[in-house]
């Protein structure tokens, strides 16, 4: 995709394609998991939405063994902190359920 030249744009089209100010940063997220059955599996995934639903988050991704998908903030037009990504990522290496974590450094959600 052709990047976006900001200083040729008003506000409001930056607006509207969520540039500059306007950009929603979110990260990938992976995990390898122990989980070998859907009941242990259906338990983990509504532990996590419920955690990350605390923190203002959304995710969109899912997986038995190897769990993945992409986490941004719940309300447009933020974007997630670095803080909510390291409690996110120290919740998942708490879990005894989850061998190892890995996560990706905030992109633009929009077009990542």
């Amino acid at each position: 995709m052709k990047p976006f030249k900001l200083d040729n744009k008003k506000r409001r089209i930056k607006k509207k394609l969520f540039l500059g100010e306007f950009a929603m940063l979110g990260f990938e997220v992976s995990c390898d998991t122990k989980i070998q059955d859907f009941d242990s599996y259906d338990t983990f995934v509504d532990e996590f939405i419920d955690y990350i639903d605390t923190l203002d988050l959304s995710f969109g991704g899912g997986g038995l063994e190897l769990f993945e998908g992409f986490i941004c903030h719940a309300e447009r037009y933020k974007s997630v902190s670095s803080e909510q990504q390291a409690k996110v990522v120290s919740w998942l290496e708490a879990r005894k359920d989850v061998k190892a974590v890995r996560v990706g450094e905030l992109v633009d959600a929009n077009y990542f």
